[in-house]
């Protein structure tokens, strides 16, 4: 039995997770997360057992040390943990059988031989002399549709997720708020609303700087959110929205978590076109060039038959990209092991 290690030391980035567990699951390989899981505010853990319908192992990350000679390959969720890595997994035993996922390029470091960027946008030239793939964080495993148009049929729901970021000077560099404000303004009565989810501390942020988000009718904040309820939340959203600002933060730098989430809850993304084209998404998503207002019509106006089949590309996309992730998760296990280690994984290797 090929065992996988999970490890997740700092509580965030717990999102990326259900990626692994679902290629693992699937090839019966063993598996066991270290995470503090009590200190997680999330609960993506949870969300993940419930819906891989499988009680996972998780142990206390300051078992690692005692664990390690029981695991074959080990994946560290977030490369920022640097700090907080035992030194065992910066010496060259265990270098190839350890794969480190990357949030953004800067966190490369000369032991990482092995690694995951989590986005097409996470470039470095260290990055690019090292061995690495690119996975976006897809399951294939969440299948419900949520949208009903018998019961959410009223009020078009765009759903906008995760945190708005700004300078000293209060400049948007990641999201761009002013596509919704500008949408607001030329119809003003229109039957949509927009719902912000983020962290509690963000939206208190955020709001000090755009007073209008907690005062519009039609904008509801949902700060704080544990996963499971976010996402039953999220069942009346029609759309969801990256809002990426045109060469800002998710064109250079990071992912936005939006694209992973929408696609896995199968809820169609409204995203500017350049962006799409990064992410090989413009064919499975309703794009704009510059402004909400070019699709505004179409979009308050579609009609049920025609919404299921933005549905269906979406759907289509998690397929196409969950096989390529899984190839990829493997080929990276294996590349530069010897081939007398390799003969101890035939579970990988045929595959």
């Amino acid at each position: 039995m090929v065992h996988f290690a999970l490890i997740q030391i700092a509580k965030k980035h717990t999102e990326i997770l259900g990626t692994f567990i679902e290629i693992i699951l699937k090839n019966n390989w063993d598996l066991t997360i270290f995470y503090n899981v009590d200190a997680d505010e999330y609960n993506f853990v949870n969300f993940y057992s419930n819906l891989f319908s499988k009680q996972i192992t998780i142990k206390n990350t300051s078992q690692i040390i005692m664990e390690a000679d029981n695991i074959d390959f080990f994946i560290y969720g977030s490369s920022t943990d640097d700090r907080r890595m035992p030194d065992i997994f910066k010496n060259t035993d265990l270098a190839l059988r350890t794969i480190y996922v990357h949030h953004q390029a800067e966190h490369l470091k000369s032991y990482m031989l092995k690694s995951i960027t989590v986005s097409p946008v996470i470039k470095s030239n260290d990055l690019q002399a090292s061995i690495y793939e690119c996975i976006l964080p897809i399951y294939k495993s969440y299948k419900k549709l949520h949208w009903k148009p018998e019961k959410d049929k009223k009020t078009t729901i765009f759903a906008v997720i995760g945190g708005i970021r700004t300078l000293s000077n209060g400049k948007l560099f990641d999201k761009n708020l002013e596509l919704v404000f500008e949408l607001l303004n030329n119809h003003p009565d229109g039957d949509y609303e927009f719902w912000f989810f983020m962290r509690k501390w963000d939206w208190i942020w955020i709001c000090k700087k755009y007073k209008i988000l907690e005062n519009h009718p039609k904008i509801l904040g949902f700060p704080g959110l544990k996963t499971e309820i976010m996402i039953k939340s999220l069942h009346r959203a029609k759309f969801i929205l990256p809002l990426a600002k045109k060469k800002g933060w998710f064109y250079w730098q990071r992912l936005t978590g939006t694209i992973p989430l929408a696609i896995n809850l199968n809820i169609p993304m409204i995203m500017d076109r350049e962006l799409a084209e990064i992410y090989r998404m413009e064919n499975y998503s309703l794009c704009y060039e510059n402004s909400l207002l070019e699709i505004y019509d179409k979009v308050i106006e579609m009609k049920d038959d025609d919404y299921y089949k933005w549905v269906e590309n979406s759907v289509k996309y998690k397929a196409k990209i969950c096989k390529e992730n899984e190839k990829k998760l493997i080929s990276l296990c294996l590349k530069q092991v010897s081939p007398n280690i390799r003969k101890n994984y035939p579970q990988i290797s045929s595959n």
